[in-house]
C-alpha cells in the first residue's frame, strides 16, 4: 500500500480553485485544512509534504522551493485581505493583525510604514469578525472573514489595492511549496492539473462558496475571477521580489533568500 501524498491547504474560498478535484483522489491524495499562519511548521515537522503557505514565510524559512505557475495572488483589489478603521487611515494610532496570516501582518506593516508613514502600536486579533467593541483604531481581517463583516461605520482599506497603488505590481499571498531537496514525483504537474481544472469550473465553485459563506453568487464569482488570480509569471515574481526587499528592509525577513522552483 502507498502512502497518500499529504497537502496542507488553506480553508479560504480563494484556494479552493487550485485543489478542483484532488479531494476526489481519496486513494492517492489527503487535503489537510489549516489557517495559513500554521502550515509552514506543519511542511517542516514532515506532517504534510506541500503546502500552500504565506509568502513572508517562503522567505523568512529559506527552506523551500516553489511549484512553477501557481500562486494566490492579486493585481489590485482583493477584498479578503482589509483593513478595518475607526478613524481615518491617517490618525491609525493602534492596529490589531489577524494572526492568522503572517503576509498580509507584514504587508500592512510596509503599507503603514512606507506608504502611509505611519507607526502605529501593533497588538494581535484573536477574534473574528466583531470587530465594534475594541478600543483598537483598526482592526485587519482576512480571508472569509474579511468579506462577511459589514463596511458600514468603517474606513476600510483593501491591502491589494494599496500595493498596487504603491508600487504598481501584483502580490503574491500564497504559494505551494515544497521542502528543498524533497523529491514529490509528479507534483507540479498534479497541482497545475488542479488549477487549470479549478479555473474551468469557477461558477461551479462560487456557486458552492455562495452557499458556503451565505454571499451572493456575483460576489464569489467575481472574487474567483477578477479579484484573485492564480498565475505566478513574470509580473507576480516582480511583485514577490518587491515585496521581498521591503520585508528585508523592515527587519521582516532575512537577508539573502533567493526565488527556487521545484523541478518535479
Amino acid at each position: 500500500m502507498t502512502n497518500k501524498l499529504r497537502l496542507g491547504v488553506v480553508p479560504y474560498m480563494n484556494a479552493k480553485p487550485l485543489i478542483y478535484g484532488l479531494n476526489q483522489q481519496t486513494d492517492s491524495v489527503e487535503l489537510l485544512f489549516e489557517v495559513p499562519s500554521l502550515l509552514p511548521n506543519m511542511l517542516n515537522t514532515d506532517q504534510i509534504d506541500v503546502a500552500i503557505i504565506p509568502s513572508i514565510e517562503y522567505f523568512r524559512s529559506g527552506n523551500y522551493a516553489i511549484i512553477p505557475d501557481i500562486s494566490i495572488s492579486s493585481y489590485g483589489a482583493v477584498d479578503s485581505v482589509k483593513i478595518f478603521s475607526k478613524v481615518p487611515i491617517q490618525d491609525i494610532h493602534s492596529a490589531a493583525l489577524d494572526k492568522s496570516s503572517l503576509t498580509s501582518c507584514a504587508l500592512t506593516r510596509i503599507l503603514f510604514k512606507e506608504h502611509y508613514h505611519l507607526s502605529p502600536h501593533y497588538t494581535q486579533w484573536n477574534k473574528q469578525y466583531d470587530i465594534s467593541r475594541t478600543d483598537i483604531d483598526a482592526v485587519l481581517i482576512i480571508g472569509d472573514n474579511a468579506m462577511k463583516v459589514s463596511e458600514n461605520g468603517y474606513v476600510t482599506l483593501d491591502l491589494g489595492q494599496a500595493w498596487f497603488e504603491y508600487t504598481g505590481l501584483p502580490f503574491v499571498y500564497a504559494l505551494w511549496v515544497v521542502k528543498k531537496g524533497r523529491c514529490v514525483p509528479g507534483i507540479n504537474k498534479l497541482l497545475k492539473d488542479a488549477k487549470e481544472a479549478g479555473i474551468r469550473s469557477v461558477k461551479e465553485l462560487a456557486a458552492i462558496e455562495s452557499h458556503r459563506l451565505q454571499l451572493t453568487h456575483e460576489r464569489c464569482l467575481n472574487y474567483l475571477t477578477n479579484s484573485i488570480r492564480y498565475s505566478l509569471g513574470k509580473d507576480e515574481i516582480e511583485g514577490l521580489q518587491s515585496f521581498y526587499e521591503h520585508a528585508v528592509s523592515l527587519g521582516l525577513a532575512p537577508k539573502g533568500v533567493e526565488i527556487v522552483f521545484n523541478e518535479t
